[in-house]
């Protein structure tokens, strides 16, 4: 058996969903989208078809290949979005139409939130920014997260690029290992029908390039 990274295809989209829906399994993630919900996850489909396409945006898959089944029985393990650099522009802070069933206050307080601070940290310097990393929780702990990061983590530091991304608190020990360090953070009390009076912990990590060759040497 072997990992192998990919682009995502259209075709991988509702099984992402059902491995993002399986890993976050926290009390932010449960509250805003409930899982019994048709529109909710018809939303989540919808939104990754249409993330496809969307200019300087990279999507990934990893893949498990039997040996001797190249090009047939993969199985997708894990997946990511990575956004290249816009130096001179500001991360934008729009937010989207939630879908019915979601807890529309909590999206609108918590990503909202999460998307000011970006800019505010990051401001207009260019830097690539891992919007979402997923993986399936038969997978956990293989390495497949960290093929999805390396990818996004070599064009960085081959450009001397900063990278950001916000983290859950159980995913900050892998997201440090691969030189993330904190910049901020934000405390919720999340309280709905699902999650009844839960602080949850969002951070906000940023890498600095890491110099190689004669540059490193300097």
């Amino acid at each position: 058996m072997a990992f192998r990274l990919l682009p995502l295809l259209p075709q991988d989209v509702p099984h992402c969903v059902s491995i993002y829906f399986a890993a976050f399994q926290n009390a932010h993630s449960l509250a805003c989208w409930p899982r019994d919900v048709p529109a909710v996850r018809e939303w989540w489909e919808r939104m990754l078809y249409d993330e496809l396409e969307e200019p300087g945006a990279w999507w990934l898959k990893v893949v498990l290949v039997e040996e001797g089944m190249e090009g047939t029985g993969e199985v997708v393990c894990g997946f990511g979005k990575w956004v290249e650099p816009k130096p001179g522009v500001f991360p934008e802070t729009d937010l989207p139409q939630w879908p019915e069933g979601a807890d529309k206050a909590l999206c609108e307080e918590t990503f909202g939130a999460w998307a000011r601070r970006r800019r505010e940290l990051m401001g207009d310097r260019g830097h690539w920014y891992l919007e979402i990393v997923a993986t399936s929780p038969t997978h956990q702990g293989k390495g497949v997260g960290s093929k999805l990061m390396r990818w996004g983590l070599e064009r960085a530091d081959a450009q001397g690029m900063e990278a950001y991304l916000e983290a859950s608190p159980e995913a900050v020990p892998l997201y440090e290992k691969l030189g993330f360090r904190e910049a901020d953070r934000i405390d919720t009390l999340i309280r709905n029908e699902r999650v009844e009076g839960v602080w949850y912990r969002n951070l906000f990590m940023i890498r600095q390039p890491v110099m190689q060759g004669r540059e490193a040497e300097r």
